[in-house]
């Protein structure tokens, strides 16, 4: 998570100590704001990679927090995790319904906070390169990293993003990045709270995500596109992910677009 930041919007003083201990030495910058009027003129302003939003919140709650946000072309394209103690399925339908792309449970747990935000981070990242060259912008922000671990973990990753459908093993991965099976985990582990394969089923679930909200394919199809052969598997995996089932999930985006509409 070199150089990227991240924007805690949060009232608790344990959650924001929590978080910041645990992502701390991760994360390029992080930037705390405790109420919603805040945390919007700071991500305005810091135009941060990644926002994790209390849904409780003094005055004005997560929700209307998120729409804001999603509705500011400033910010729409700026991942927002949800912080939350809820358990209820509407609460999670309506943060996806309204462009939320995760939750963290309350009370926090290191390895989920890690991880959760790991992936949304390098995908973040990856965006933003993919951007940058399509649009001939300059390339200095995005510029191949110079450290050789980070060289490797980012060949890995670049890898496994292309090659989700029929992954390589860890040791023909390793092979072709140049490196070891057991550094490639130590590195995956350090960079980004995960194993290798975790990370891949992270990447694949959430690729799933995303093409949900923004197609029409089937979900067989979608499951098949990101190595699921059994629809089955994939929907009881998506839902140990994100709580709900895909057509849930995909219902939700059609709230969506709805209220965007509004």
């Amino acid at each position: 998570m070199p150089h990227q930041k991240i924007l805690i919007i949060d009232d608790e003083a344990a959650s924001i100590g929590l978080l910041l201990a645990y992502l701390g030495d991760r994360a390029g910058q992080i930037m705390v704001a405790l109420d919603g009027t805040d945390g919007v003129a700071k991500a305005l302003a810091g135009q941060p990679d990644l926002i994790l939003l209390d849904l409780k919140l003094p005055g004005i709650d997560g929700f209307a927090i998120c729409q804001q946000l999603k509705a500011d072309m400033r910010t729409a394209n700026i991942p927002v995790i949800f912080l939350t103690a809820s358990t209820l399925l509407q609460d999670k339908l309506k943060g996806f319904a309204l462009g939320g792309v995760d939750y963290i449970t309350k009370p926090f747990i290191e390895d989920e906070v890690i991880a959760r935000v790991g992936v949304q981070l390098t995908l973040r990242q990856q965006f933003n390169r993919l951007e940058a060259l399509g649009t001939l912008r300059t390339l200095e922000r995005f510029a191949p990293p110079t450290d050789r671990d980070q060289v490797l973990l980012q060949h890995a990753i670049d890898l496994l993003g292309a090659e989700m459908a029929e992954p390589p093993s860890l040791t023909e991965l390793a092979h072709r990045v140049g490196s070891n099976g057991r550094k490639l985990t130590d590195l995956f582990r350090h960079h980004l709270g995960m194993t290798v394969f975790d990370y891949l089923d992270d990447l694949r679930l959430e690729t799933a995500r995303r093409l949900l909200a923004s197609s029409s394919q089937a979900i067989g199809r979608v499951a098949d596109q990101i190595g699921y052969r059994n629809p089955g598997d994939f929907t009881r995996a998506f839902r140990r992910r994100y709580q709900v089932t895909p057509r849930e999930y995909r219902q939700s985006c059609g709230q969506q677009s709805a209220l965007s509409d509004v």
